[in-house]
């Protein structure tokens, strides 16, 4: 996992380049990924007509529990099972407290109900301080 000073550093390099106009989205974003995780990814996005205007959009998903889903219904296997879950319950709610902290500083949430995904999403015209890269380090 990446640590403060190299997240702070990527997000210098990454915002310091031009928009690469050819790989623009349909909305006219350049979306490039800042970190991701098995369950999130933190992006930022940029337009060729404000490239100093920055988006960050923190994206959340449900932690895999596949492991827990395979597993067979046996008596002996149940132990595991429970404990695969607890895992989950318990990573889901340090990522929920982690958009928590991203609202109180100012990130826009929103979930989109189909895929049980929780974006946070913010735009900064300036680089953000330290304190704000300190926030968005996953738990």
């Amino acid at each position: 996992m990446m640590n403060l000073e190299e997240l702070m550093q990527k997000y210098q390099q990454l915002t310091t380049s031009p928009v690469n106009a050819s790989l623009l989205s349909e909305l006219g974003e350049s979306v490039t990924p800042l970190m991701q995780t098995t369950s999130l990814r933190i992006l930022l996005l940029r337009t060729t007509k404000d490239p100093k205007t920055v988006s960050i959009e923190v994206e959340v998903w449900l932690p895999n529990h596949k492991e827990s889903r395979d597993e067979t219904l046996d008596d002996s296997q149940d132990k595991p099972k429970k404990d695969n879950l607890s895992h989950t319950l318990s990573r889901l709610i340090e990522l929920l407290q982690y958009l928590l902290r991203l609202h109180e500083s100012g990130f826009t949430l929103d979930v989109i109900k189909h895929d049980c995904l929780w974006t946070a999403s913010r735009s900064f015209s300036k680089p953000p301080s330290r304190k704000m890269f300190k926030l968005l380090l996953p738990p």
